[in-house]
């Protein structure tokens, strides 16, 4: 990340290269002819970090990212004019130069991404890709087709951990389940986005039909408790591999405590159980 910090910082004054060999920016240079952002201003922006790329070998610049080699786009956060997404990314991010076949190697096909969309491109500022920068490794921009927003494409890591946490990993499939009460859900997606290394904090929605023997224990009419098994088990850990979550303890045995309504779930309420 310093030495991305410390090329951008310090944008090439000329469009030409004295470098006494083949460096990235001539390579880059080279390519411009075949793309564009559509927009004049974007793409100097991008072609700056490239020609101020004078390595042989790994690659620290920006580049831009056609919105359709992006998939499963979705929002997680935002205001309308500020709004974040997570999204899969088909061919990676560029690594070196392949000498061989003359381009670009990349590394992480099909990875995930977080997209920062912006309200026009003179909100892509020096000072706003240093901020992002300071914490993320950013990849490039792209522009959502139906919008027309210019957007940062960067890594999914996490702001406090740095790294891609439990949070991540649950903030992904928001869009995957809801209990139906939009209360429940914010309370439930709220531990979980407090779960940063202890997966044990967090709590998930449970479909009913995936309880089974259940059997009334006690309590009144509107407090009554109940014994099930549970088909899935608890969540243990994130599977990198399969992209989805671990779990231990399938068909184990569980507790079930009736509610009066949503509003009776709270952080006192859970501890308290």
């Amino acid at each position: 990340m310093d030495s991305f910090l410390k090329n951008i910082k310090n944008l090439a004054k000329s469009r030409d290269c004295d470098c006494n060999f083949e460096c990235n920016a001539k390579r880059f240079k080279q390519k411009f002819k075949n793309w564009t952002s559509g927009n004049i201003y974007v793409d100097e922006i991008i072609q700056d970090t490239q020609l101020s790329d004078h390595n042989y070998d790994s690659c620290v610049a920006l580049e831009w990212i056609p919105y359709d080699r992006l998939y499963e786009i979705k929002y997680l956060t935002g205001s309308e004019s500020d709004k974040v997404y997570s999204a899969r990314w088909i061919d990676g991010y560029i690594d070196e130069w392949d000498k061989k076949n003359q381009n670009w190697e990349r590394k992480g096909q099909n990875m995930f991404v977080t997209l920062k969309s912006l309200n026009n491109s003179t909100s892509i500022t020096l000072e706003f890709i240093n901020k992002i920068a300071a914490h993320h490794k950013i990849y490039g921009m792209t522009q959502d087709l139906e919008t027309k927003n210019y957007m940062v494409v960067f890594d999914n890591k996490c702001e406090k951990c740095k790294y891609e946490c439990n949070t991540v990993y649950f903030q992904r499939n928001f869009d995957k389940w809801t209990s139906g009460d939009n209360d429940i859900d914010k309370f439930i997606q709220s531990t979980q986005l407090s779960a940063h290394r202890n997966i044990t904090e967090a709590l998930e929605w449970i479909p009913y039909d995936r309880l089974y023997e259940i059997k009334y224990l006690t309590g009144s009419e509107s407090d009554k408790v109940y014994s099930a098994g549970w088909i899935d088990g608890n969540i243990c850990e994130w599977d990198s591999y399969f992209q989805a979550w671990k779990r231990n303890n399938k068909h184990i045995f569980v507790t079930l405590k009736g509610l009066n309504n949503s509003t009776s779930i709270t952080l006192e309420f859970i501890n308290k159980v």
